[in-house]
């Protein structure tokens, strides 16, 4: 089989942005030529493709018969995650992971908390506040502090930085204009959590869907408002321990897949994805977000780490999701 890999690729700065973390989301070679490693040993040619206005073409001129997708697509739009998938289905091209509608609203954190809500999944408390009728004077003073500001169509933690928690009414003034006018785009201000964060990850379709297993994101240094922020995760490994499996009582991992396994269909996911959460101050699990195209950094990605966690490795984890995708194709 012919597969094709499209990603989107860091280039050597994000010149001419507003933000530092433009393309944080975006991918390393490393990461591109280790999946297609994996894939090359079951026998399959692997092509290599950029995510840009030329993709169309080169989608034509050497077709492949499946494409392994983890472009994240560029510029600011809700909708970016979802042009490789719409693409492909144009061109009658069979593809790993969710459609363009599940990426869509994977993206936008508003709208994902209101669908798994609808299914009994816990979500937290907040508002969101649009670029264009923001207003720092319409700003309500009723918010339960301390809470946190955080674009709502970004991944990556882009956008949330160690100093996303506001405390006082005056620091989610400061914090809302500031991230309104670094993002073109809502922004959500919500409850801050007490609790552990998790993130769990799953693998396949249907009945064949598994949790592979979950991550607790436990500081090093005590720190009474902690946040999975930028800077954590660029600087991981003095930052933070990942825990896997978390620990927590039985009970709590219980319901944390429970919720994790309604939020992945609830919002249509196929073949992987992996579904935050936060325990509030009762250790219960509320979503935060879900990431239907998680990375795939065979060294740095949650995801990976989940797995190796669990005794994986990084070739039965790709080889997973391919042959999730494959048999929910029928190829």
């Amino acid at each position: 089989m012919k597969i094709g890999i499209v990603c989107n690729l860091k280039s050597a700065g994000a010149k001419n942005t507003h933000t530092d973390d433009f393309e944080e989301e975006f991918d390393s070679p490393e990461t591109m030529q280790a999946i297609g490693a994996v894939l090359a040993t079951k026998n399959h040619q692997i092509v290599y493709f950029a995510e840009s206005a030329d993709l169309p073409a080169a989608l034509i001129k050497d077709r492949p018969d499946f494409v392994f997708n983890f472009a994240e697509g560029r510029g600011t739009s809700r909708a970016r995650e979802a042009r490789v998938p719409a693409l492909l289905e144009i061109l009658g091209i069979p593809y790993s992971g969710s459609d363009p509608f599940t990426l869509c609203v994977g993206l936008d954190k508003d709208v994902a908390k209101k669908i798994v809500s609808d299914v009994g999944v816990m979500v937290p408390k907040g508002a969101t506040f649009t670029p264009e009728n923001f207003d720092l004077d319409s700003i309500p003073i009723n918010f339960s502090f301390p809470v946190v500001v955080k674009p709502a169509w970004e991944g990556s933690s882009k956008g949330i930085r160690d100093s996303a928690v506001a405390k006082t009414h005056q620091q989610l003034r400061a914090l809302l204009s500031e991230v309104i006018n670094g993002y073109d785009q809502p922004i959500i201000v919500e409850e801050y959590l007490p609790g552990t964060e998790i993130t769990v990850g799953l693998i396949g379709n249907g009945a064949d869907l598994e949790v592979i297993g979950a991550m607790e994101i436990a500081p090093k240094i005590k720190d009474e408002f902690f946040i999975y922020s930028l800077e954590v995760k660029r600087n991981y490994l003095s930052r933070v321990d990942y825990n896997v499996p978390p620990k927590i009582p039985f009970e709590v991992s219980s319901a944390l897949f429970s919720s994790a396994v309604k939020a992945f269909k609830a919002l249509g996911c196929k073949d992987f994805a992996r579904i935050d959460f936060r325990l509030n101050a009762h250790n219960q699990p509320v979503f935060i977000e879900a990431n239907p195209l998680p990375g795939l950094n065979p060294v740095t990605s949650d995801f990976g780490l989940i797995a190796k966690g669990m005794g994986w490795t990084y070739e039965k984890l790709i080889l997973s999701v391919f042959e999730a995708a494959t048999k929910r194709l029928g190829l």
